[in-house]
């Protein structure tokens, strides 16, 4: 028979989670920089072997988009690869992101393709940074903001405010501006209009207001979050990843604008804009595979029957429904 959840153990069970972060992020005041690496590829391969779920879904994935190409041995490999790489992320990120300073920020983060916010900004109508869950995602703001611009990024609301009031605290020292996804429509598009940064995470599955477009040869539900922002006030995409180095550090690198070419078929318009970027995000996973956030299930909703990506869906709401990683 199917038992339910106790009310009082979703509270409990956050609580938890933020006596732990915290009991982390106190040691972390004197555990060396060096130390931080091995702590948080011991703490994804301890996720590997002990979350079943995640790692199933690793497993999927990579076969669903390399299966042709890889055998056993390799989809392993790079799945726990994946593992501990997000183990890493969310050490710095909790131990060392709310203490780092500017100038460690920018000595830690190299920025590659500068030229191309440059050439995007001179249209004056914002940029809209689209990134994924990859490399250490979470610095890309703090560099920014060193050199120079001011950035907004849409995020998922975590289920416990507890805890979304500690990650709101570390991402906002480093000078980045969270806007809640409820309200990216209004704040997102003043961002643009005061020629900021509007940055979005695109890689992840949409349950409702996505379209299908090809990701690694499968159609994959997809936010159309960024191509209706730019369509709407002509800013330009500007693909940018954060990749970590075998040293430590990490680059950050952009790519050239994408420039919206409307053609007066908003449909088509849409559905083109949002199968470029996803595009970009696909090319620049295949560059290093074990850098990406493979434990979430981006297929997880398919097409009806009869349905193709080139087809998509267009439903009315819910185009922002960009989330970050569960």
């Amino acid at each position: 028979m199917e038992t339910t959840q106790p009310r009082w153990s979703k509270p409990l069970e956050w609580w938890a989670t933020r006596q732990l972060i915290r009991a982390l992020n106190g040691a972390g005041r004197v555990t060396p920089r060096s130390a931080l690496a091995p702590m948080g590829r011991a703490l994804g391969m301890a996720a590997y072997h002990s979350m079943r779920r995640y790692r199933l879904v690793a497993h999927a994935n990579l076969e669903r988009a390399y299966g042709d190409q890889w055998d056993a041995a390799q989809i392993e490999r790079v799945a726990q690869e994946s593992f501990r790489h997000v183990g890493m992320t969310l050490v710095e990120f909790f131990l060392r992101q709310p203490r780092i300073t500017p100038e460690e920020v920018e000595r830690e983060v190299r920025f590659e393709g500068q030229e191309h916010y440059e050439d995007a900004f001179s249209r004056g109508k914002g940029v809209l940074l689209v990134t994924a869950h990859y490399g250490n995602w979470e610095m890309m703001g703090p560099r920014l903001f060193r050199a120079g611009y001011r950035v907004s990024a849409v995020s998922r609301t975590a289920d416990d405010p507890g805890l979304e009031r500690m990650i709101e605290s570390i991402r906002t020292r480093c000078g980045l501006q969270q806007i809640p996804r409820r309200q990216a429509a209004r704040q997102g598009l003043a961002a643009l209009r005061r020629n900021e940064i509007l940055a979005i995470l695109l890689d992840q599955n949409t349950a409702e207001g996505g379209i299908f477009v090809p990701f690694f040869g499968h159609p994959a539900s997809t936010a159309t979050g960024p191509a209706v922002f730019a369509l709407k006030t002509v800013a330009a995409i500007v693909p940018t990843f954060c990749l970590r180095e075998a040293d430590g550090t990490h680059t950050m690198k952009a790519w050239p604008p994408i420039f919206p070419q409307p053609t007066g078929d908003r449909t088509r318009d849409i559905w083109e804009l949002t199968a470029q970027v996803t595009r970009s995000i696909e090319l620049q996973i295949r560059e290093r595979p074990e850098l990406w956030c493979w434990l979430h299930n981006r297929w997880k909703l398919q097409p009806a029957a009869g349905e193709t990506a080139a087809s998509g869906r267009f439903p009315e709401k819910g185009v922002m429904d960009c989330t970050p990683c569960d």
